[in-house]
């Protein structure tokens, strides 16, 4: 078989900005050669002449609920019951195609029920449906009693199942629950820290004591596996960083102290910003004549209680906002990815994420390099290879009509994406 050789690209590597006339050669499942100008091909060799247009590596989706998506309406006590698990499992093959569709060649995933993620990962393994590497997640483990335990509300339904929730009490029960989900094939452990990032605004405090992250980080690490946490609190960010958390969901209330945490420990941070975005949005035109706001705790609340916490989660957002850039200068690996599937979010709007990210003062160079090189690192040992074109490194590579590095909201149209690769193979193919 002969090789792919891209000419006249506008290159961006994930690192620095793009450089015109660039060639990027493709030899199997591996970048051979980049480089300027025309190279040498042969009969067998496939070249395709880009025009101009950018050629850079396969975007990375942080934070990514595979089972997130369309259902039939019905009441869910606790997220991931609200339909049956094969239902699910297709939806999950049907985001997983999305993703690969919008240029994503790899997702991190972040809780799930059922396994969903690992279903997902084998799927496309064996062959029966297409879709982005999967770093599979297991379910949010959090202590009983916490915002996140659905049986707090739910309580006299007396729930056999309990979704994408596992609850966990003391060390042990910890160290139990990730060596059985790691063995079952997830690669990185969903820590649930305390309310916020949500319906709620953050209430400061940590949910899971110093001793229980820092028995699920020595475990999980222990079996190859990452651990992330849904971590708003400017304490949890705190714990977090110092027990080795590799991924920090939202990190809503970070300060110069939590920033300087996260750096030591060379963690990773997903901001999330466009769940706050279009949150706030459907808050602010809520008509109460139809009633209460629907997202909430669970609990009964009067109109002022409601609005006082939608205020509440107003001010963790603008703060967080003004977060992102200073957490930007100081060099903190910040990467994309937020709870997609909600109606208001479906999965396949990631572009809004990007434009939503840069409207804080970030640049578009900046976003860019979130979505590849730093989605890459976020992943450690298991991103070794993606995230950067580059000789040697694996082939995940797209090509876009226009440039995402001075306007990401090029990647909107998809008609602008000409090509993805993944793993040296085309998965689309306009060229």
């Amino acid at each position: 078989m002969g090789r792919i050789i891209f000419e006249n690209a506008n290159l961006f590597d994930g690192l620095e900005a793009p450089r015109s006339g660039s060639h990027l050669v493709v030899e199997g499942n591996r970048i051979t050669s980049v480089g300027q100008g025309r190279f040498a091909s042969g009969e067998a060799d496939r070249r395709i002449d880009l025009a101009g247009r950018t050629l850079m590596p396969g975007m990375i989706q942080c934070h990514f609920h595979t089972g997130f998506g369309p259902d039939a309406g019905n009441p869910m006590p606790i997220l991931g019951l609200n339909m049956p698990p094969a239902y699910l499992g297709m939806v999950a093959m049907r985001n997983g195609l999305i993703a690969l569709d919008h240029g994503v060649t790899s997702i991190i995933g972040s809780s799930n029920g059922d396994h969903l993620d690992i279903a997902l990962k084998e799927a496309i393994k064996l062959g029966v449906t297409r879709g982005p590497r999967v770093i599979p997640c297991t379910r949010e483990m959090g202590p009983s009693g916490d915002y996140s335990d659905g049986k707090n509300r739910a309580w006299f339904m007396d729930l056999g199942k309990t979704g994408l929730i596992r609850s966990c009490n003391g060390v042990e029960e910890f160290r139990k629950a990730v060596r059985e989900e790691v063995g079952r094939g997830c690669e990185i452990v969903k820590l649930s820290l305390g309310k916020g990032h949500g319906a709620s605004p953050s209430d400061e405090r940590c949910s899971l004591t110093k001793e229980e992250i820092e028995v699920v980080v020595e475990t999980a690490h222990s079996m190859g596996a990452l651990v992330r946490a849904h971590c708003p609190s400017r304490l949890g960010v705190l714990l977090s960083a110092r027990a080795g958390v590799d991924i920090i969901d939202h990190a809503d209330r970070i300060d110069d102290e939590g920033i300087e945490a996260v750096l030591k420990a060379d963690a990773t941070i997903a901001p999330s910003l466009l769940w706050g975005h279009r949150f706030l949005g459907l808050a602010d035109g809520w008509d109460y004549a139809m009633g209460p706001f629907p997202i909430g705790d669970g609990f009964p609340e009067t109109r002022a209680e409601t609005q006082a916490r939608l205020q509440g989660v107003r001010e963790d957002y603008e703060y967080t906002c003004a977060m992102v850039p200073r957490m930007q200068a100081a060099g903190v690996r910040l990467v994309l990815g937020d709870d997609y599937g909600f109606a208001f979010m479906p999965h396949g709007d990631y572009v809004s994420e990007m434009e939503v990210s840069a409207a804080t003062g970030v640049s578009a160079l900046d976003v860019m390099r979130w979505a590849t090189r730093n989605g890459a690192a976020a992943m450690k040992h298991k991103g070794t290879g993606i995230g950067i074109l580059e000789a040697g490194r694996l082939a995940d590579l797209i090509v876009v009509d226009g440039d995402p590095t001075e306007n990401v909201s090029v990647l909107r149209d998809l008609s602008n994406l000409h090509a993805v690769m993944k793993d040296g193979e085309m998965m689309k193919d306009l060229l």
